[in-house]
């Protein structure tokens, strides 16, 4: 029997990128549109804020922020940024971040 090396599905899986979720999202720019390199995040309760790279699709660049290192309730405004300058911000934004809310409707069923 020959043995197959499991090192380089091992690397090929370590190489993936991992998402978790939840993600903050923004519509994509038109691809005829001057499209941002970056996106300037102000979160609130926090001084600095969280820059990104801008996501590439094909249909133009999205904001994708990985909020799962995040918790609470948090208000954020964004901007638009590329080498020709920064877009105005956004509009605040709030979300809630944390564990699933109770269930209900607890019961029996004969199904």
């Amino acid at each position: 029997m020959k043995n197959i090396s499991a090192l380089p599905f091992l690397l090929a899986l370590a190489s993936a990128p991992i998402y978790a979720a939840p993600f903050v999202v923004s519509d994509p720019y038109p691809p005829d549109t001057a499209q941002p390199s970056e996106f300037v995040i102000s979160v609130s309760g926090t001084q600095t804020p969280v820059v990104i790279p801008a996501t590439a699709t094909p249909q133009g660049a999205i904001l994708r922020w990985d909020v799962s290192s995040v918790s609470g309730s948090k208000t954020i405004t964004v901007k638009a940024r590329n080498v020709r300058g920064e877009s105005a911000a956004t509009p605040p934004f709030t979300f809630t971040v944390g564990p699933p809310a109770t269930p209900s409707g607890i019961g029996l069923s004969e199904k």
